[in-house]
């Protein structure tokens, strides 16, 4: 069974009592005037994406910031992604790893149990596992092959210990490794077959995929490692729903919040640095 794993993208820091896991980031590199930015608009998501992601592109990391139950209870970016996003890039991709994981059954209550205190901790909605299985059938209904992280027993011991908090910064380590591990193999595996579809996609929370990461959560991004193993073909794209960065404190630091804020009916891509995107979705 396919379980939801915790928010894990720095602009979506964990609910007391666990700790913030990163500061806010800070580009390396924007693209343009952080204090009013421009971006071009876009009738949709999969308009926006056909448009900025590069013919040449291996891997395409793909963040999101969260749905929690705490925020506004709108459509959430994972559902978007399934419903807008791969109807429009499925004839390229063959693979897609999600952050999400499968319980083992050789871990018993263990696994069942730490998955549930993430969830709580992290005030992840119940829908939220069935959109992650509607995901997956899309997937497969266009030929992609989905993909989860595997944990072992001694990882659930970890990011949850019995009668303590979830340890923010070990699941973070955790989904990093995850994310980052599969999707080399994947790269590696689809570039010994023959002929092969593109591009990979890996979705996930909105630290893991930067190019760009703040100094201290460098070991928290896989993207150093992708790009390194694609040649340079790695591409970073941040899917924003406007009514959950309204309230966020983290996301009203960014340079893109301005576009936020005049978020109406089409689609808006700030360019936070080379094969770097910020995709604020319309608001509902």
């Amino acid at each position: 069974m396919l379980l939801l794993v915790c928010a894990c993208g720095n602009h979506d820091a964990p609910p007391a009592p666990a700790p913030a896991p990163a500061p806010a980031r800070t580009p390396a590199a924007p693209a343009a005037d952080a204090a009013a930015p421009s971006a071009p608009g876009y009738p949709d998501l999969g308009a926006a994406l056909t448009a900025i992601i590069p013919a040449d592109a291996r891997v395409i990391g793909f963040g999101e910031l969260h749905s929690r139950t705490d925020r506004a209870q709108v459509t959430s970016s994972l559902s978007h992604f399934t419903t807008d996003a791969l109807p429009a890039l499925k004839d390229k991709l063959s693979d897609l790893v999600v952050e999400t994981w499968i319980t083992d059954p050789h871990c018993g209550s263990a696994a069942q149990e730490a998955t549930t205190k993430v969830t709580v901790t992290m005030r992840r909605p119940v829908e939220t596992k069935s959109e992650i299985a509607k995901l997956a059938d899309a997937a497969r209904a266009a030929g992609i092959q989905p993909h989860a992280m595997k944990l072992t027993c001694d990882d659930f011991s970890r990011i949850a210990p019995p009668g303590k908090d979830v340890q923010v910064e070990a699941m973070l380590d955790l989904t990093t490794r995850e994310l980052g591990r599969i999707a080399a193999e994947a790269v590696t595996h689809r570039d010994a077959e023959a002929a092969h579809r593109p591009w990979i996609a890996v979705y996930g929370g909105a630290l893991h995929n930067d190019r760009f990461p703040d100094k201290g959560v460098e070991d928290w991004s896989y993207a150093k490692k992708i790009d390194d193993l694609t040649k340079g073909h790695f591409v970073e794209i941040d899917l924003i729903v406007p009514e959950l960065a309204d309230d966020d404190p983290q996301s009203q630091k960014q340079p893109w919040f301005d576009l936020v804020k005049r978020a109406a009916r089409n689609v808006q891509v700030y360019t936070r640095g080379e094969r770097s995107f910020v995709v604020i979705l319309a608001r509902s």
